[in-house]
């Protein structure tokens, strides 16, 4: 198998450090098993749960958007996502560019999937409001994204919080897959007090590296090739990362985040409402194009100007 990256780091492929996601797909329909499942994995993987074709629109919807800026070769097919070094970025109001992604029309059907609502609803036991602000992810080759749990970054208004991964389109290892940390003996003490945390006030970078957060839990991360329509969904305290992308073809990987509470909990004020303040006026969710360990928020969250032009700190 070929050597997988996470953050520039060598993971250990020896399979007592890296495994297999469990697929779920046998007992979607079984909300019991589904809400077992969830507690004692802090995930739920299922294959072809949503319909091939919204995806497949979703993703040609904002290819065509990457490729008018220059981020997509487009002496390539749009679907084969080839990465364009010549790009307009610094010519690009790059926040009304991301909200015209995130609010593309076909990437909505997804995030807002019937069958999506209802899993979730399902397994928090009532009416779900999604976020109203979502994480349509593109990873060029070379990049990936840090160790974290979602809870400190989502939970001011309640931690009854799913996130769903959905790649849009193939997403296999070498291409950066998700990543989730087998839950073991160990979990509940060493996430206890970074849990308790919160991202903007307490200035979170990532959790750690990749390689010795595995030694430390005493784990396995969990991978597979992803394809269109499948759906991994997992809980504020799961510990996660993204493989770094080394697609042989210069291949981008296209990927959402979307996030799923109970409609009667409170809401967290950073991603909700007509306009969500995210982690500041002065950023725009923008992944990549370099690595800072995530400090203030660099390698998801990029800063602009007052006119939305690209601004990098370094």
């Amino acid at each position: 198998m070929t050597q997988l990256y996470s953050n520039g780091v060598a993971l250990n492929m020896d399979p007592s450090a890296l495994g297999e996601l469990r697929d779920s797909s046998d007992i979607s329909d079984n909300t019991d098993a589904l809400r077992c499942r969830m507690a004692d994995d802090g995930y739920i993987f299922l294959r072809s749960f949503l319909d091939q074709e919204v995806v497949t629109a979703a993703r040609e919807e904002i290819l065509l958007k990457y490729a008018i800026i220059g981020e997509v070769d487009t002496n390539h097919s749009l679907d084969d996502a080839v990465y364009c070094e010549q790009s307009a970025l610094l010519d690009v109001n790059l926040r009304a560019f991301a909200k015209s992604v995130r609010d593309g029309s076909c990437y909505k059907k997804v995030v807002l999937h019937e069958r999506l609502l209802g899993l979730h609803e399902r397994l928090l036991g009532g009416k779900v409001r999604p976020f109203d602000f979502r994480w349509p992810r593109f990873a060029r080759p070379g990049e990936g994204c840090g160790v974290h749990c979602d809870g400190p970054y989502l939970t001011r208004g309640t931690n009854r919080i799913f996130s769903s991964w959905i790649p849009l389109g193939r997403v296999t290892r070498i291409e950066g897959a998700l990543m989730i940390l087998e839950k073991g003996p160990r979990h509940a003490d060493l996430l206890k007090r970074y849990l308790e945390m919160d991202a903007d006030r307490d200035h979170l970078e990532w959790l750690g590296d990749p390689r010795n957060t595995r030694d430390r839990f005493e784990t396995r991360w969990l991978t597979t090739d992803f394809e269109a329509g499948d759906v991994l969904c997992f809980a504020m305290n799961t510990v996660h990362a993204a493989l770094d992308n080394q697609s042989p073809t210069q291949r981008c990987r296209l990927s959402s985040d979307s996030r799923y509470q109970l409609a009667s909990d409170p809401l967290d004020e950073r991603w909700n409402g007509p306009d969500p303040p995210a982690h500041g006026r002065d950023k725009v969710f923008f992944p990549g194009l370099g690595s800072w360990n995530n400090k203030d928020f660099q390698d998801e969250w990029k800063t602009v100007d007052e006119r939305g032009r690209l601004v990098i700190s370094h």
